[in-house]
């Protein structure tokens, strides 16, 4: 039943975006490229390589994806590294944040994100490794390098996450505290010694003012589908950063409440498939990304209604995307595959899922 109705919001977010970006895009994309179906063409051609890469790994077994955790780990921080070398990448508006191997160019920084889940649900699931120094040393580098691109707001994200993680095997809290105001403050000297970083505080700017704009201007019921105003290169990265605004500027508070109905559904439905493994890796992963996709809605709605700065981290399965889309497509592949293995158990032992929280078995193992 999970497995099903993951499969069913998958598809159904994957077609939203399509339809939003290809009547939100074309402004942007003439502008930008000279190509009006610019981004519409490329989200097509990456939501189809993620299909095929979610059916993939819904065949793939988390014994094997746990066997090379630690491979996939340090690969990644390759990657990263490679992102700051200028023959392997271009800066674009002071950052460096795409990989290019020939005409492929992906982003390591994304890549990380389900990396991260996996090594640390790994570790994380063994008692002898639950510990903050492991946290803390493993998790140092690759979030430097992507501080360096620079790229804040994705370090954090990553660092939520695995903090997340952490708290869910049963790590001691007060180390866990006591990391989280340090790195608290980190973050907070990196936006005051930083101009660019301060200025997206200003809830005044013209890129947040349209943006509220777009969301209030919808009304109730909205303006009706295709008619956004905004979206004729007034708001900032329309198919990334606004796309929630101009869904809010046409659908109106309805519509785009509906919208974060079906990612409280999306997350609530990966969380019940944590829930109902006896396996403490699976339950970790699928908690890890049920976190990934909380984060990441929260901080891309928070940034289009001017709660926070514009970040630049997108609507998972929504916004325009390659790389975030395609890794979380296997990611969300893997958690179905959690999903089948568990009917399969439940359906060979003639009995109900667990309903247990796995802290409480684990703890009882250890």
């Amino acid at each position: 039943m999970n497995s099903r109705k993951l499969l069913y919001i998958v598809l159904s977010l994957l077609t939203i975006g399509l339809v939003f970006i290809s009547v939100s895009s074309i402004s942007e994309a003439e502008h930008t490229v000279g190509d009006k179906l610019y981004f519409i063409k490329k989200q097509a051609i990456w939501s189809t390589i993620g299909l095929f890469v979610f059916f993939i790994a819904t065949k793939i077994k988390l014994s094997h994806v746990k066997k090379y955790a630690s491979l996939f780990f340090v690969l990644c921080s390759i990657l990263l590294a490679l992102v700051l070398i200028p023959q392997f990448s271009t800066e674009t508006l002071g950052a460096r944040r795409w990989l290019y191997l020939g005409p492929l160019g992906i982003q390591p920084s994304e890549i990380l994100k389900l990396a991260a889940i996996i090594f640390f649900s790994k570790i994380f699931s063994e008692t002898k490794s639950l510990n903050i120094k492991n946290l803390a040393i493993y998790l140092s580098l690759p979030l430097t390098l992507v501080i360096l691109e620079p790229n804040l707001s994705t370090a954090v994200l990553i660092a939520a996450i695995v903090i997340t993680l952490y708290y869910i095997a049963g790590g001691e809290i007060i180390s866990l505290f006591t990391l989280c105001i340090i790195g608290a403050a980190i973050s907070t000297g990196l936006i005051m010694s930083s101009p660019y970083r301060l200025a997206r505080f200003d809830s005044s700017s013209y890129h947040s003012s349209q943006m509220t704009l777009a969301l209030t201007s919808g009304g109730p019921i909205g303006k009706g589908f295709a008619n956004s105003e905004q979206k004729y290169r007034f708001l900032p990265k329309i198919s990334t950063d606004s796309i929630f605004a101009v869904i809010g500027e046409e659908l109106g508070f309805i519509g785009s409440s509906l919208i974060i109905l079906l990612y409280i559904l999306f997350i609530a439905t990966i969380i019940n498939i944590s829930q109902s493994t006896n396996d403490v890796f699976s339950t970790l992963f699928a908690a890890g990304v049920a976190s990934w996709i909380s984060y990441q809605s929260l901080i891309n709605v928070s940034a289009v209604v001017s709660i926070i700065p514009l970040t630049g981290v997108p609507l998972p399965l929504i916004s325009y995307g390659g790389s975030s889309l395609v890794t979380l497509m296997f990611a969300l592949g893997l958690v179905y595959s959690i999903s089948r293995e568990n009917n399969k158990e439940n359906h060979h032992h003639r009995q109900p899922p667990h309903p247990g929280h796995r802290t409480n078995q684990s703890t009882k193992k250890r």
